[in-house]
């Protein structure tokens, strides 16, 4: 399925994916698309917010819980208009940013 919606993203994120181990892939890359840097870590969804940043974005921030102790922070740009946010298929949600790309396999 695809997600059009803040809200329809952050509600996928809370029931599917919140308290649950998950492998996450999450790739940035630089303004000029040249740098691409991947970092991969399984872990359990902790705590999500969604907030309006200062260049008319919105801030995605993720924290994971990983070896019992231990937290990932990962805060992300997504567009701030509501069309082609994520896709969510077979337990398996790729978030879009404007800057990077996450995807959590449960």
């Amino acid at each position: 399925m695809d997600i059009h919606q803040h809200a329809q993203l952050i509600a996928v994120l809370e029931k599917d994916f919140r308290g649950q181990a998950a492998e996450i892939q999450f790739t940035q890359w630089d303004s000029d698309g040249e740098d691409e840097e991947v970092t991969q870590f399984r872990g359990e969804l902790s705590d999500v917010r969604l907030s309006d940043n200062e260049f008319g974005e919105k801030d995605l921030q993720m924290s994971f819980a990983i070896d019992g102790d231990q937290v990932v922070d990962i805060l992300m740009e997504i567009p701030a208009d509501e069309e082609d946010l994520a896709a969510f298929v077979d337990g398996r949600l790729s978030i879009f940013g404007t800057e990077a790309e996450i995807v959590l396999k449960r």
